[in-house]
């Protein structure tokens, strides 16, 4: 007597449930995948996993310490200049005010300015001058040894005019913008000419992709 099997059926059923859940699985990997971020398609200089940001000690313009860990709190960008700049800083920081306003409310940046004219260039002095382009804004400054260590790391190379001892004297510096990202690290750097559209359609991009959007 033939005995009849149900292992075609048992079969059928298990190949269905590996194509479903392989199909869940390949759903959910595209559903929860992070963004993707075309370097290509923006003008910032992206740096891929960031750059490392040595140790530094400086002071913001309401007197409270400054150092490496408190990059982690957030984005930043950073500009470096001084308050006597009669045209890059000012249009420099007009420029970030009005990236500022631009991006999304949960994407709002910390935006600092870190002088490189640190004799001038007192709490007091950035206190009144920094806010004043936009009031979320904080001012660096501390000892000169320091913010050239700072500056190195970046990328920004400055040079001051006194040798001969000079009261009004002029700074060359670099003028890119840079954005450091919540690990403290340098991600991308934003070189001039600035185009303040262009910086927050940029800046938009990498947060959306650091946050898989």
């Amino acid at each position: 007597m033939t005995m009849k099997t149900n292992l075609p059926i048992f079969a059928a059923a298990a190949l269905a449930g590996v194509i479903a859940l392989g199909g869940g699985i390949f759903a959910a990997s595209h559903l929860f995948a992070p963004s993707t971020l075309d370097s290509d398609a923006i003008g910032a200089t992206y740096l891929d996993g960031g750059r490392e940001v040595t140790d530094f000690s400086l002071v913001t313009h309401d007197g409270t310490p400054f150092t490496e860990d408190d990059f982690r709190d957030g984005w930043s960008l950073v500009f470096f200049g001084f308050t006597n700049c009669p045209d890059i800083c000012p249009t420099a920081m007009i420029d970030l005010a009005r990236v500022q306003e631009s991006l999304n409310a949960e994407d709002r940046l910390r935006t600092l300015f870190i002088t490189v004219d640190p004799d001038r260039d007192t709490k007091e002095r950035l206190a009144a001058y920094v806010p004043a382009f936009h009031e979320s804004f904080t001012g660096i400054t501390g000892d000169l040894e320091q913010i050239d260590r700072l500056a190195r790391d970046l990328g920004i190379v400055h040079i001051r005019h006194n040798e001969n001892g000079e009261t009004d004297y002029m700074v060359d510096h670099g003028s890119a913008i840079l954005l450091i990202n919540p690990e403290g690290r340098l991600q991308a750097i934003f070189q001039a000419p600035h185009r303040p559209d262009d910086m927050s359609r940029d800046l938009q991009a990498i947060l959306d992709h650091h946050a898989g959007r």
